[in-house]
């Protein structure tokens, strides 16, 4: 029995770390900085620069919240589920809520910043599957 719950606090302590963090940069495993976002989006789509700035901030405050240790670099998932058809499926309602009050194993608040997180919120209802 002891067994099992020194495992269970481990495995969270594991998940808190990975979502969880102090929101600031530094490097990645691969030791980019961490302002280079992810890169999602097909290269050569053609937009106007705030599109592409909004898309620059969004995918920094992804990658610096920490959002891709639950799911994943390219949005595919691991111990939280998949973002890739994330718009599809929820409203920018729906998702500005899921960041701000958390639930269903992700912690509330991990976005604070209003411009970043409206910028997260656009990038990520953007995400649908064709």
């Amino acid at each position: 029995m002891k067994k099992f719950w020194l495992l269970m606090s481990f495995a969270l302590v594991l998940v808190l770390g990975a979502c969880g963090g102090d929101g600031e940069g530094g490097e990645d495993e691969s030791g980019q900085p961490a302002d280079e976002g992810v890169t999602t989006e097909e290269d050569g789509d053609e937009g106007d620069d705030a599109d592409s700035s909004d898309t620059a901030l969004a995918e920094q405050t992804y990658e610096q919240n920490n959002c891709m240790g639950c799911h994943g670099e390219d949005l595919s998932g691991g111990s939280g589920p998949p973002l890739t058809n994330v718009g599809s499926e929820y409203s920018e309602d729906e998702i500005r809520t899921q960041i701000e009050e958390g639930g269903d194993g992700m912690p509330a608040g991990l976005v604070t910043d209003e411009e970043k997180l409206d910028a997260l919120v656009t990038w990520l209802a953007s995400q649908k599957s064709e």
